[in-house]
């Protein structure tokens, strides 16, 4: 079971609703990466704890920090992390909402 993340307008209505899968969070937060220089993307690293909503400044940090982590990952999970951040980089969209298990 990965994140469930659900996307909402600027009227707070809900909008698209998908799962980051736990192989791609293990990609991100592979411990030899450098994932915790990025403030935004940091919040998400565990896994089990993760509850967070991104909205204004803070989504806009979290689609940055998302582009500029790019490199790090593998190319076998490129096309994957390369959707979240069109899903969640969308002009309809005002709020994100991300929860792990």
């Amino acid at each position: 079971m990965g994140f469930d993340v659900v996307l909402y307008n600027r009227d707070g209505r809900k909008l698209n609703f998908f799962e980051i899968t736990e192989n791609l969070h293990n990609e991100i937060f592979n411990s030899k990466l450098m994932w915790r220089s990025y403030l935004e993307l940091r919040k998400l690293s565990d896994y089990y704890l993760t509850d967070e909503t991104f909205s204004g400044e803070s989504l806009t940090n979290l689609i940055s920090d998302l582009n500029n982590y790019k490199s790090f990952i593998s190319v076998h999970k490129l096309n994957e992390y390369e959707e979240l951040i069109k899903q969640i980089s969308s002009s309809d969209i005002s709020e994100v909402h991300m929860a792990g298990d």
